[in-house]
C-alpha cells in the first residue's frame, strides 16, 4: 500500500490514514416529499432509518455498529479516496480562521458522506450537503462549526470529482 505522510496538527479534525467516500444520487423532489412525512413514520421502520441517514444528524456516535451497514443497505456507492488526496482533505477538515457564515435556507440532504479511519477503526464521519452548504461532522474534538466558511465545500467537491 502506498502511504503518504499526512501533515497533522492540533487544528485538524481527524488523525486518519484512510478515507472512504459514500455517495448516492437522490432527487430533491423525491426526498422532500418523504422528509415532510417523517413525523408519522414508525421510528423502527426501514423508511425512518433511511430518512434519518440522509437528512438528519445520525449517527450520534462514530462507533454506531449499524451506520456503515445502513450505507450499504441503502445502496450508497463506496469509493476509497486515494492517499494522494489525504493532505488536501486534511487541510479542509481543520479549524478555520474564517467566520461570518450565512443563514441557510434549505434542509440538508446528505448525498455525500466521508468516513475517516485510523488503523481500520472509524474515527470520524462527515456528512455533506453540497446543495445547501451544510455538514454534520462527528468524531472531532475541535470546533467544526465553521467548516465551509472558507470555501471548503467547493474545494472538497472538486477533490471528490477526481478522487479515483
Amino acid at each position: 500500500m502506498n502511504t503518504t505522510e499526512i501533515k497533522s496538527n492540533n487544528l485538524n479534525f481527524f488523525d486518519f490514514d484512510k478515507v472512504e467516500h459514500y455517495s448516492k444520487d437522490i432527487k430533491d423532489d423525491d426526498i422532500l416529499q418523504e422528509m415532510q412525512r417523517l413525523d408519522g413514520v414508525d421510528k423502527k421502520s426501514e423508511e425512518h432509518n433511511y430518512l434519518n441517514l440522509i437528512g438528519y444528524n445520525y449517527p450520534k456516535d462514530v462507533n454506531d455498529k449499524e451506520f456503515i451497514s445502513n450505507l450499504v443497505k441503502y445502496k450508497f456507492s463506496k469509493i476509497h479516496i486515494d492517499n494522494n488526496f489525504h493532505n488536501d482533505i486534511n487541510k479542509l477538515f481543520s479549524t478555520s480562521k474564517c467566520e461570518g457564515g450565512y443563514p441557510l435556507a434549505c434542509a440538508p440532504v446528505y448525498r455525500d458522506i466521508l468516513v475517516f479511519y485510523k488503523q481500520d477503526k472509524i474515527i470520524g464521519i462527515a456528512k455533506i450537503c453540497f446543495e445547501c452548504g451544510q455538514s454534520y461532522i462527528l468524531g472531532s474534538s475541535n470546533d467544526v462549526s465553521y467548516f465551509g466558511s472558507c470555501g471548503e465545500y467547493g474545494i472538497l467537491y472538486e477533490i471528490l470529482k477526481q478522487k479515483q
